[in-house]
């Protein structure tokens, strides 16, 4: 589904992808609905400098995109899930924690963002290192920051940058971006932006080890299985079924459907059946007991305990809220 909007250059980099979306000019510090399940707030915070955050809840985003070739990105999941696909016909997977940044070197291209798991919330922070750089020079004199070498280091050994897990230090930063009161929010931004610098600056990149990318076919698999699943979630489905009717060794397809969903098969039928539940629970009238066999419990009892594990209480008391 093509994303048609009225800004007019809307700098998203999604996982080493810079996009732009033409329209009329947009708010420096704006809170946008850009479609339905797609929220964005941009903020810019220096000269060359934006804070975006995104709030998606669909499959799929497409969007037309421009490089911008002295532009790099920071990218930090904090709910959700994100599929990268490459010109290589490889595909990396950014899930909560994880954090990736690069430059970006690809011409114009139309792009689609897939949701493996139909949400997603993440910051990223865009730099345009030209202008910044000036910026960051004066901010910290005493302490240089060299937002080139920054960028290099992290894509030393591919084109696209690097995706890791966060520290402790960088997921304490990026989780406080996210609720910031509104009187102290320019100020606040402006100084963990420099705190984010100043860590890469000194983060070391040997000890992260390299995330795993998937094939073409692995993932049309995966995908495949997935939506097997969500349509079959009441029935006993074993891994071995699984691996026979779908042709992948079963070793294979624990692995990459983890990597592709975030969550193994069972965590995924049961997150399946549970969010049928809830739907049923919110708009019938049935019973706990026949909502639980409907799903595909058997136990009345392990029904209610799984689901207040999952959503935090009781179906009856999810039933009255």
């Amino acid at each position: 589904m093509n994303l048609t909007i009225n800004i007019e250059i809307l700098i998203i980099n999604v996982l080493f992808y810079n996009i732009y979306i033409y329209g009329d000019t947009m708010n420096p510090h704006a809170h946008m609905k850009l479609q339905s399940g797609v929220c964005m707030a941009r903020h810019t915070v220096f000269d060359g400098i934006d804070l975006l955050f995104l709030d998606v809840k669909r499959e799929t985003i497409q969007f037309f995109a421009k490089s911008h070739t002295k532009t790099f990105a920071i990218n930090h999941c904090e709910e959700g899930r994100i599929e990268c696909k490459f010109a290589s016909g490889e595909y990396l997977y950014m899930g909560p924690g994880d954090m990736s940044l690069g430059w970006h070197i690809r011409a114009d291209y139309q792009h689609e963002n897939y949701f493996p798991t139909k949400s997603f919330k993440g910051i990223v922070l865009l730099v345009d290192v030209e202008r910044a750089q000036h910026v960051l020079d004066t901010l910290v004199a005493d302490t240089p920051i060299d937002l080139t070498a920054i960028a290099n280091r992290f894509c030393e050994n591919t084109d696209f940058g690097m995706m890791m897990e966060e520290t402790e230090s960088v997921r304490q930063i990026f989780s406080s971006l996210y609720n910031v009161p509104d009187p102290i929010r320019a100020h606040y931004f402006k100084l963990k932006i420099v705190e984010i610098f100043l860590l890469l600056s000194v983060i070391s990149t040997e000890s992260h080890e390299k995330r795993g990318s998937y094939r073409k076919q692995q993932v049309d698999i995966v995908k495949a299985v997935g939506k097997y699943l969500s349509k079959n979630f009441v029935k006993r489905i074993t891994i071995d079924d699984l691996s026979r009717d779908f042709d992948v060794p079963a070793s294979t397809l624990k692995r990459c459907f983890k990597g592709v969903y975030g969550v193994t098969i069972h965590q995924f039928i049961k997150e399946c059946r549970l969010n049928e539940a809830k739907r049923l629970l919110q708009e019938t009238d049935e019973s706990i007991l026949q909502i639980a066999n409907a799903v595909g419990y058997e136990n009345g009892s392990k029904f209610t305990s799984t689901f207040k594990d999952f959503v935090g209480m009781t179906p009856s008391d999810y039933r009255r809220v």
